[in-house]
């Protein structure tokens, strides 16, 4: 039985949680550790890769390397989440890349902040741990390093020694207290630990580039005391210097430029500085050195624009941009809106199971060019982005596609507007179910004051005419699935089946002992059957079989289960043996003429819509209207239909919300 938690013990808790990552000591002791443990001290780029890293990586089912960081919480961006990553690799390493301004550019809504947000808050619980622990000198605003304490002709001889690398100058404040307090006593200089926050302004800045106050470079690098300017140059600098900018509170660890472009040129200029020098320039002061992550973010107009001034071109030298485009997989586009879906309190009204992939089919399909490769639709398109198997198309055909469209996904529709339209459809008073079309007939009605998304009107009818003949690919697929009774224990058998079969022949192959008779025959039949479907000639066979099993074995490897869905070939050949044709689901349930006919037919339809809800998460409303939704398609009926009066008209006559029977509503 779990103990009640008190008041004492929630004050007590917290009180040992601020002490936890409590240290102070001094220069003396610190060196000691560094020498012992010199990963005790590293640079920016590499604690922040170090951070990121921290959550592990692992490589997808797809055999792309991801990091954990961003899984669940960033979807269909793998390569640019690889290539940032890679940079921080190579920044780690100290290669002149680590003096470059990280820069994401992409649409809104694309996940740039999200990337940013999620490397902050890595950072954070990094430093709490004991691989992350940082120490600065005590009471120092830019967290400094202490070993900035050693002087410049002794590095050389600690590096080579200790293998310790140090890099950088003490702050003026630093400079000065060493000075004024300890009068040169540098092991007595005290030392603490720090833990990275944002809220408290310790190694995290965030830099606005629409602040209403744009030109003050001080939000930048720092406020100066005017009441404190007499002295010598160092006590002036350590006395009046507040050392408050966002360039200074990051310091040793990230700052972060909102919309980088919109800052003004003189902010920008400070921002060359530091990114070429690692110099925060202070106006008739001099320069103090920082060591920090610059990572920008900016819309492509901004970006395009200042690429365009001649005047920018050694900033436009120091910046290495990335792409942060819209995701152009649906699959991956699903994840976005559940994911969104589960912070929401829709919890009266149902989504049916097929509206958010249709939703994600209309926006993938208002983020590509068009095709340009004949007899491949849009369709087609989405769907080879997507990872589907076409025998006319192969991975290389696909690469070549996207990379001859680099630019797609920097415009359309963005995850926002989407699940926007979906909550508008969801809050009307009548819905108790959203289904398809009751999704796109929204993402229709809103295409017109969507700024982001500007197509002339043959462009959008295009659009929602795709995404409907998407939804009835996918409408007719669902309901032979459910016309099968204990499908995918069917289906798994056969795979079970196909690759016992395959193994043995195998088997049998290398050892020489291949028979063409009697039982070999029997398997040798069952798997050509199989392999038929899928175009395999005699002559490819063998290498096909093995393929399968290398593959099967490779998921296993990985603790991942080998099953039917697992292989897209496999997954369409099994499909295709067990299912129904679509001219036989569409004979199924096509309404009698006679009466008597009406009871069977009745009794069809209702185990369809029966199994729906049992085994696929469905209610009685999208089920009832999906099935009839299929018999509509399936007579040759259309669904929507595009007057001149520039609007679209939906034919599909949907069942009322109240999932009633067929017998009721037929």
């Amino acid at each position: 039985m779990t103990s009640k938690v008190t008041i004492e013990s929630i004050i007590a808790e917290a009180e040992r949680e601020s002490e936890r990552y409590s240290w102070v000591g001094t220069f003396e002791q610190y060196l000691r550790m560094v020498v012992e443990d010199p990963a005790r001290s590293r640079l920016s780029h590499a604690y922040v890769y170090e951070a990121i890293m921290a959550s592990g990586s692992h490589v997808t089912q797809e055999g792309d390397r991801t990091y954990n960081l961003f899984q669940d919480k960033i979807f269909g961006l793998v390569d640019p989440l690889g290539r940032i990553v890679e940079y921080f690799a190579s920044s780690a390493q100290r290669f002149e890349v680590r003096k470059r301004i990280l820069l994401l550019i992409g649409p809104p809504a694309s996940g740039k902040s999200t990337v940013v947000e999620l490397i902050k808050r890595a950072v954070e619980a990094f430093s709490k741990t004991d691989k992350g622990t940082a120490y600065a000198i005590k009471g120092c605003p830019m967290q400094e390093e202490p070993l900035h304490l050693i002087p410049e002709r002794l590095r050389p001889q600690l590096y080579e020694q200790y293998g310790i690398y140090v890099e950088g100058d003490l702050c003026p404040k630093c400079r000065y207290m060493v000075r004024a307090e300890y009068k040169g006593r540098y092991a007595e200089v005290p030392v603490e630990r720090v833990t990275f926050s944002e809220q408290e302004a310790i190694g995290i800045g965030c830099f606005m580039a629409n602040n209403p106050n744009p030109s003050d470079s001080s939000l930048l690098v720092g406020s100066v005391n005017t009441e404190r300017l007499e002295g010598d140059r160092i006590e002036v600098a350590g006395r009046a210097f507040r050392l408050d900018g966002e360039f200074n509170v990051a310091n040793r660890g990230i700052v972060e430029l909102v919309e980088m472009f919109k800052a003004d040129k003189h902010l920008l200029t400070s921002l060359l500085s530091l990114a070429q020098e690692q110099y925060i320039k202070m106006e008739k002061f001099g320069s103090v050195y920082a060591d920090e992550v610059i990572v920008g973010h900016s819309n492509q107009g901004d970006f395009d624009e200042f690429s365009a001034d001649k005047g920018s071109e050694a900033l436009r030298d120091r910046i290495i941009a990335v792409q942060i485009p819209y995701n152009l997989r649906v699959t991956e586009e699903v994840k976005i809106y559940d994911k969104m879906l589960e912070m929401s309190q829709m919890e009266d009204v149902h989504m049916a199971p097929l509206t958010l992939r249709v939703a994600s089919t209309f926006a993938v399909l208002a983020r590509l060019d068009p095709s340009d490769r004949s007899g491949v639709s849009m369709l087609d398109k989405v769907n080879l982005y997507d990872g589907q198997v076409n025998p006319s198309f192969s991975s290389q055909d696909v690469w070549d596609m996207q990379h001859r469209h680099a630019m797609e996904g920097m415009t359309g529709i963005s995850p926002r507007y989407v699940m926007n339209r979906i909550s508008a459809a969801a809050s009307r008073p009548e819905v108790r179910c959203v289904t398809p079309l009751c999704a796109l007939d929204s993402l229709w009605q809103g295409l017109d004051e969507n700024v982001s998304y500007r197509s002339d009107f043959a462009a959008k009818i295009a659009l929602v005419t795709d995404a409907v003949r998407a939804y009835n690919d996918l409408a007719i697929h669902q309901v032979r699935l459910a016309s099968e009774e204990a499908f995918e224990e069917k289906a798994n058998a056969l795979l079970t089946r196909y690759l016992t079969d395959s193994s043995a022949y195998l088997a049998d192959i290398d050892r020489g002992g291949y028979r063409p008779t009697g039982a070999d025959a029997e398997r040798e039949r069952d798997m050509r059957e199989m392999e038929r479907v899928l175009n395999v000639t005699d002559r490819d066979k063998d290498q096909f079989r093995r393929d399968i099993q290398e593959r099967a074995a490779d998921w296993r490897g990985r603790g991942w289960d080998f099953e039917y869905n697992s292989d897209p070939h496999l997954k369409n050949a099994i499909e295709k043996r067990i299912l129904i044709t679509p001219n036989e689901l569409s004979k199924n349930l096509a309404r009698p003429r006679y009466a008597r006919q009406r009871i069977e037919w009745a009794r069809r339809w209702n185990s369809i819509t029966s199994r729906l809800i049992d085994s696929y998460g469905y209610c009685s409303i999208c089920a009832n209207d999906l099935v009839g939704y299929v018999a509509h398609t399936l007579n040759g009926r259309p669904s929507i239909k595009t007057p001149r009066n520039r609007s679209v008209v939906w034919l599909w006559e949907r069942h009322p919300q109240d999932g009633n029977q067929v017998e009721e509503v037929a």
